[in-house]
């Protein structure tokens, strides 16, 4: 396997007036400027048949548009977006409808197409600095993540904001932390890329600053601990799932629990150290590359006679590690019976990958009620259309189907 990595700066080159989005789907929520800077994370893999761009991005969502013709022409097969889910990032959705885009952005600043240049721009530095590598797969245990969905009498509270203390325990968590390690041929580590489920709402809606919330902070301290490896955060099913410290003024809890998630992957990514074949969690030396694209129509939450494609896919590598990536917001509990039921040995979720379509509850979850499960402008599909994805990916996991 041979892989390359780049980073770019896709902050607004103008912050101060840029409409925000998160808590807003309008152009109503001008930004006064940027605290920290938005980036994208380029990893390009192959094989030597199959190559893909894994574009890990500080927004809210990114809708793949024109990027699939354009990585073509740079001679890569796939693109695969996922998204970070900061809710301090600038409008680029439309999230009153699936797969809705925004571009209502001045002429002489497209901001989405000049992101689209700057991702291809990173995509063909990551392709062009590709080297041989081998992979490794580790899990630990982060914990600044709680579930907002109280069911009280058989009624469900939403409890944002309600959590601080980290004494409750209102429903399910993932507290599994996966690092997938990359490191050169001669023992040196390339990259990290750590996948954890928790919703980058640290910053409420009265924030007026551009921000990548709390997986931007422990990117930053992890770039300051292993100075030259390129960290990624691959976001997973965070759909009912908010920082303990959440929905703030203050910038301080962003950076410490950024930080204490920043601590948690280092330690893990530490006591994993280089790769070394036959080692727990050591992947193959030469593992092949796949990636398989799946589709499904689904039905609209509300409006019973419009039907939706969803567009999803699984990422294997190797026949220990795969990742499915959905287009939306998956709730904890589809990740869950996603790694329990996986024939695959390390299996990780993907949430907000490859464009938007809203929020994916447990048809459970649906039933007792609550935002984003029964209720909400982002509930565009109907219930089941979650625990299908699930299901249709486990089979393509399991028939070994999984190619290009």
């Amino acid at each position: 396997m041979r892989a390359g990595v780049a980073q770019i700066d896709i902050t607004p080159q103008a912050s101060a007036g840029v409409f925000m989005t998160g808590y807003t789907s309008r152009p109503d929520m001008p930004a006064t400027g940027a605290h920290d800077p938005l980036r994208a994370r380029v990893l390009v893999l192959e094989d030597g048949q199959t190559s893909v761009a894994l574009v890990a991005l500080d927004l809210i969502g990114l809708n793949p548009g024109r990027l699939p013709e354009l990585v073509r022409a740079q001679g890569l097969d796939h693109i695969l977006l996922a998204a970070t889910h900061t809710h301090g990032g600038p409008l680029v959705l439309d999230l009153s409808v699936p797969y809705g885009e925004n571009r209502e952005w001045p002429a002489a600043s497209p901001y989405l197409t000049w992101l689209e240049e700057r991702i291809v721009e990173a995509v063909c530095q990551a392709r062009d600095a590709r080297r041989v590598v081998h992979m490794s797969i580790g899990h630990g245990r982060a914990d600044i993540s709680f579930n907002r969905r109280q069911i009280v009498d058989g009624a469900v509270e939403m409890v944002w904001g309600k959590n601080h203390d980290r004494s409750k325990d209102w429903g399910p968590v993932d507290p599994d932390l996966g690092v997938w390690r990359l490191d050169e041929i001669d023992g040196r580590p390339l990259a990290l890329l750590a996948n954890y489920a928790c919703h980058p709402v640290v910053m409420g809606k009265s924030n007026l600053l551009l921000t990548a919330d709390f997986p931007g902070a422990a990117m930053d301290y992890l770039v300051g601990q292993f100075p030259g490896v390129m960290p990624f955060f691959l976001q997973g099913g965070c759909g009912d799932l908010d920082p303990y410290i959440d929905v703030q003024e203050d910038f301080a809890p962003v950076r410490s629990q950024g930080e204490e998630l920043g601590r948690s992957i280092a330690n893990l990514f530490c006591a994993m150290g280089p790769y070394a074949a036959g080692k727990d969690g050591a992947l193959e030396a030469q593992p092949s590359l796949r990636w398989r694209e799946l589709r499904q129509t689904f039905g609209r939450f509300k409006k019973q006679d419009k039907v939706q494609e969803l567009r999803y896919g699984v990422l294997r590598v190797g026949r220990d590690l795969a990742f499915v990536a959905l287009p939306g917001e998956p709730f904890v509990g589809l990740q869950l019976d996603l790694k329990a039921r996986s024939p695959v040995a390390h299996t990780f979720m993907l949430g907000y990958a490859n464009g938007y379509a809203g929020y994916f509850p447990t048809q459970q979850a649906n039933h007792e009620g609550g935002y984003g499960a029964s209720w909400g402008e982002t509930m565009h599909i109907e219930p089941r259309a979650g625990e299908a994805m699930i299901d249709a990916a486990l089979e393509t996991l399991s028939d070994g189907t999984t190619s290009d």
